[in-house]
């Protein structure tokens, strides 16, 4: 009973490395979408052909978690059109490192010229680039340590319990 307890230990160790590598990676997947999403919506903006919800839904068409933001945003504004759309998203959001641009991108999305909202949207897609690539970065260098960490680290404490 020992040993299966051990072994099981060490392996919930190894289990929580690979989680915490996999975040690490799906946190980089997931800032490469919202870049996607942004430079369609300023094409769409541009466009000046439909309404800002019909803009969300019409660019979000993936599964991903900032597609089902924005169309729960979209929902939202078409439920809700007297709230301003940084307060949608606010309400919404969960914490993540991209919060703050985005919420600025929101705000200003709320109000002015068609050219500043665009502006707004291209900015914030400039600023998610750079974002994207650091959380790439951290990613593929975190990931194999968070990896070979959880690893070796229920490898060891497995031969301790024994």
């Amino acid at each position: 009973m020992r040993t299966v307890l051990s072994v099981m230990a060490g392996l919930l160790c190894a289990l929580a490395g690979l989680r915490h590598a996999s975040s690490l990676q799906g946190d980089a997947k997931r800032m490469r979408r919202w870049c996607s999403l942004l430079r369609h919506l300023a094409l769409i903006l541009r466009e000046e052909s439909v309404s800002l919800p019909q803009a969300l839904c019409c660019i979000a068409d993936g599964t991903l978690a900032p597609d089902k933001q924005l169309r729960a945003l979209a929902q939202g504004m078409q439920h809700q059109p007297l709230t301003p759309i940084a307060d949608i998203f606010a309400a919404q959001c969960p914490p993540c490192p991209e919060q703050h641009a985005l919420q600025r991108m929101f705000t200003r999305l709320g109000r002015g010229t068609l050219e500043s909202r665009v502006l707004a949207v291209e900015q914030t897609g400039e600023e998610m680039a750079l974002l994207t690539q650091e959380a790439a970065q951290r990613a593929d260098r975190d990931a194999r340590l968070w990896q070979t960490l959880g690893w070796v680290g229920g490898a060891c404490l497995t031969i301790l319990l024994l």
